[in-house]
């Protein structure tokens, strides 16, 4: 039996089963994109970028994937600010 499993995870190993699935990123269920853009000395989310992503001063991220509607000027729990959005 031991012989059989250690030829199924062989097999499954040399034919990339379950790999895609294992480096693929989590998104939540019905999740969409959402882009910061520069809005005054804030910013705000919309579901589709304009202009540029570019480093600035205001504390957001260019994008985030999210099933619930960001508040604007708020970068949600779990998404790392870097400075950057869309201008």
């Amino acid at each position: 039996m031991k012989k059989v499993k250690m030829g199924l995870m062989a097999l499954a190993a040399l034919t990339g089963v379950g790999s895609a699935f294992a480096s693929a990123p989590r998104h939540a269920k019905n999740a969409t994109t959402y882009y910061a853009i520069k809005s005054g000395s804030s910013f705000v989310w919309r579901t589709s970028p304009a202009g540029h992503c570019l480093n600035t001063a205001v504390s957001a991220t260019c994008t985030i994937t999210t099933a619930v509607q960001p508040t604007d000027g708020v970068v949600p729990a779990g998404h790392a600010v870097t400075f950057q959005n869309y201008k």
